[in-house]
């Protein structure tokens, strides 16, 4: 009789072994394209996808999928009628091997009373795993603002759309008929690892997703560094960051700094500041880049600009920012002399930059309407310090959007021993 036994030492090889075989929820259809009804495409089109990037295989008979309104537990698929168009599927099986992917499909995906177009619609990656759950429907019908949570029995699990953050832009609607794609599917559950399927058909079921190769660089951040004086024809510097929002290394971009003295958007002939040819950013990294030059002597907006032929979301490639001389004469300074809130991802907010004499008094940052009227206060009370940063993003205090046009902002500081109000006009676009 064995007299050493003990449940602590029984159970580590099974602790070991759940670790190394985490599964990760790497593809959401919550809307797929058609009407919505019984035996309607969206009633019945509904998937999510699930990848094993561990060591072992793991069953998922009996894990669970929770969309917030109802749970469901995973079972094996056993239609055969769904080999007739994919012969090479896994069906009548619950174990997902290492590497492999396995597709949660609606358990109607198959009804013979189908309506309303979209009938099996979808072509799944070679071998894939096919699962249902145990009931009619995925959690209570997956809807675009539903986040899903993947429960293992042991309490492993992955999840899908922050579902411990309801503030956040993740899960939305990516449009009909497209999925929600995980980018690195060993990475965390952020808005920024998710993506709006690229593939012409909408969704990848079963196979490596397509942010697997989708390339998209972006310039993040532009800003001045130590700069609370910008004089002309000093020296000033500004550091630009720029990121790569997919998983593929790049190596062969270009990164051009600019001051735009004809204030048409483009490069010309002795505008550059800076120019970083082979500009290298790494899958998933950031990269920044420092530059000096002298200050302008007006008004001039400096534009960093990304350039990739590869790139698949050029739209993103370029910052601008307003440098405007004579700084420390100002309590604050605007990072745009124009900013557009039209949804497109680019220029969508207004930074308001404040440099207070002492941070004992009160602050009061307001944007008024031509006719004097106030349309926002973006702050009113005692700052936490002399610097700080407010943004608007063109909505009046009632939330609705501000008309384009000129706006002043306003900001006011009193204090004991002083009280200053100043005024900076912005246009507000929205082309």
């Amino acid at each position: 009789m064995d007299t050493d036994y003990s449940p602590a030492k029984e159970m580590t090889p099974l602790l070991l072994l759940l670790a190394a075989s985490r599964v990760v929820i790497t593809e959401v259809m919550a809307n797929p394209a058609g009407a919505s009804g019984a035996h309607m495409p969206e009633d019945r089109n509904e998937f999510v996808e699930l990848y094993n990037p561990g060591r072992e295989a793991v069953d998922l008979e009996g894990w669970s999928l929770d969309d917030g309104d109802a749970v469901d537990r995973l079972t094996a698929w056993r239609d055969s009628s769904l080999l007739v168009t994919d012969s090479g599927l896994v069906i009548g099986y619950s174990w997902l091997n290492p590497g492999c992917y396995a597709v949660v499909l609606d358990p109607e995906y198959t009804d013979p009373a189908a309506v309303g177009g979209y009938v099996r619609p979808y072509r799944f990656g070679a071998g894939a795993l096919i699962l249902t759950v145990g009931n009619t429907t995925l959690g209570d019908g997956l809807a675009t603002t539903d986040p899903v949570t993947l429960c293992s029995p042991y309490g492993d699990t992955s999840t899908f759309g922050t579902p411990w953050n309801a503030t956040d832009s993740l899960p939305r609607d990516p449009g009909d008929g497209i999925s929600w794609e995980r980018i690195d599917a060993t990475g965390p559950d952020t808005v920024s690892n998710w993506m709006a399927c690229r593939d012409a058909a909408g969704c990848t079921p079963g196979a490596a997703n397509s942010a697997s190769s989708y390339l998209d660089l972006a310039v993040t951040g532009l800003a001045l560094v130590g700069a609370d004086t910008v004089e002309p024809g000093h020296t000033i510097t500004a550091r630009v960051t720029t990121a790569n929002l997919s998983l593929p290394d790049v190596r062969d971009c270009t990164l051009s700094v600019f001051l735009d003295y004809n204030d048409n958007g483009t490069e010309d002939r002795g505008e550059n500041v800076a120019c970083f040819r082979n500009w290298a950013i790494p899958g998933r990294q950031e990269a920044e880049a420092t530059v000096a030059f002298a200050g302008p002597g007006s008004e001039t907006d400096l534009w960093a600009r990304l350039v990739c032929g590869q790139d698949q979301n050029p739209a993103n490639n370029a910052l601008r920012l307003t440098v405007r001389p004579g700084g420390t004469r100002r309590l604050f300074d605007l990072n745009l002399s124009s900013f557009s809130p039209n949804g497109d991802g680019r220029e969508e907010s207004l930074a308001v930059i404040y440099r207070l004499p002492e941070s004992r008094g009160t602050l009061r940052i307001v944007v008024y309407d031509l006719r004097g009227r106030p349309v926002a206060t973006l702050f009113s009370g005692r700052p936490a310090d002399t610097h700080g940063k407010v943004w608007w993003g063109g909505r009046t205090s009632t939330g609705t959007e501000a008309p384009v046009g000129i706006y002043a902002v306003c900001v006011d500081y009193r204090s004991s021993r002083t009280g200053r109000t100043e005024k900076l006009p912005v246009t507000l676009l929205r082309d």
